[in-house]
């Protein structure tokens, strides 16, 4: 049996809000014990565990809560309520550089580090060779960290993180650290850590991540779990969210209200009005996704501001007969028909399609907008996408959308993701995703 390495038990976290730091004083030293704060559940009865060598993602808008739960895990944070159990040495990443001293060098900051994380000088000794060379800072090791640019920061901290042999690794966001080839070795060291059995959670917006790397991803938003499962699937429903949800409010906290009646004495105790606030803030709005079951059958996600504009998608070959399989260099043919938006302006209609491969990315793309298609008014429509796909042996899925591309993000008029599922069958081997259709010249003069 898989040991749990954490195990996350109906945690909760509240913070106390005050509307100004003389409240917080005047409360810390009231004679009667009046509540001059309200409460914010920035985690509310979250529960979960994470198996050994299990990568799991964890997604949420801003404010979701996310890295208050990692703190709790790491134990920067102490939950309010619940329990948290942690089997395992943890390597954080979600507050770089935590226990440097800036006065120190790069390398008097390594050994500083270590010894924070319970190594020995011998041992700190061994694998210093391998943090210089991760960190790709030169000669600068030797200089007080006070003078490094906040990317060689970054770099040497994050290197002295990964290369202390975790068995829980904890990354919060920080991948942008360094240029390209730098990103590249992040990533390439966190596959050598889940070939080797590191538990690894996971806090990120991109999907495409999460899909490629996580084994599961859970969904929070307003300190409470929405979801959890496969992470193609969450975050097919989260995308949805993020662009149908309710999303103007930041938090749901609010300012602790004061409303004072003539006669009120100003040592009154108004536990009343304060239970009142706390039930208020207490009622976490969650706004799941809902599938749409529909003609289309069961897809990955159907939704837009529009939902029933699409009327047929085909997925036809060149003889017009409807497939599910298809050979790289055979024409392939993506048919959408659509009842039309009268009132829209229609130079910022667009029909897009996407194939997308079994985690999420995507392939290729193709919209009538940035091909300077204009779609006309008429009652019904007909777009066809006709092209070879090249692609390489495996399974695919495709998306079709409905687009206004009337601002510089595009809007969704109807999106559906996993319309319709095909394989790629071929005798030649295609050793990247894609085999580009390429002239070959040999000079042999």
């Amino acid at each position: 049996m898989i040991e749990d390495k954490i195990i996350v038990n109906n945690v909760s976290k509240i913070f106390n809000m005050y509307n100004s730091p003389i409240d917080k004083l005047k409360e810390a030293f009231s004679l009667t014990g009046k509540v001059r704060h309200s409460e914010f559940y920035a985690l509310t009865d979250l529960s979960f565990s994470v198996k050994k060598g299990e990568i799991l993602g964890i997604m949420g808008r801003n404010g979701a809560g996310k890295s208050t739960l990692l703190k709790i895990i790491t134990g920067i944070l102490e939950p309010t309520k619940g329990k948290v159990e942690v089997s395992g040495r943890i390597s954080s990443l979600l507050e770089l550089g935590t226990g440097f001293n800036m006065e120190y060098t790069g390398i008097d900051n390594i050994y500083f580090y270590g010894t924070l994380m319970g190594f020995t000088k011998a041992q700190m000794d061994q694998k210093l060779d391998d943090i210089i060379k991760f960190a790709e800072i030169g000669d600068y090791i030797e200089q007080v960290v006070k003078t490094y640019s906040s990317g060689m920061f970054a770099r040497l901290a994050f290197s002295c993180a990964i290369n202390v042999e975790p068995e829980i690794l904890i990354v919060d966001e920080i991948l942008s650290v360094g240029d390209m080839r730098f990103q590249a070795k992040c990533f390439n060291k966190f596959k050598e850590f889940k070939k080797n059995g590191v538990t690894i959670l996971y806090v990120g917006h991109d999907v495409s991540m999460m899909r490629t790397f996580c084994d599961r991803c859970l969904w929070l938003n307003d300190g409470k779990l929405v979801a959890e499962g496969d992470p193609t699937y969450i975050t097919a429903q989260f995308t949805e969210f993020m662009y149908l949800g309710d999303n103007e409010e930041f938090t749901l906290y609010k300012k602790f209200n004061v409303e004072k009646k003539p006669d009120d004495k100003d040592n009154s105790e108004d536990d009343q009005h304060q239970d009142e606030i706390g039930e208020k803030n207490r009622e976490i709005k969650i706004h799941p996704p809902k599938i749409t079951d529909n003609k289309f059958g069961e897809c990955l996600a159907h939704w837009g501001t529009n939902v029933g504009l699409i009327t047929e998608v085909r997925l036809l070959d060149e003889q017009n007969l409807e497939k599910n399989h298809f050979e790289p260099y055979e024409k392939m043919r993506i048919k959408i028909c659509f009842k039309d938006i009268p009132d829209f302006e229609h130079e910022y209609f667009s029909v897009a399609f996407s194939i997308k491969n079994k985690e999420g990315t995507d392939l290729i793309v193709k919209t009538t907008y940035d091909e300077g298609i204009t779609i006309g008014m008429q009652e019904i429509h007909t777009v066809e996408f006709e092209f070879r796909p090249m692609l390489a042996k495996g399974e695919y899925y495709l998306v079709v959308a409905l687009e206004n591309r009337e601002n510089l993000n595009p809007t969704y008029f109807e999106y559906i993701e996993g319309i319709k599922y095909f394989k790629i069958f071929s005798d030649k081997k295609i050793f990247g995703v894609y085999d580009v259709d390429a002239l070959i010249k040999i000079d042999n003069e």
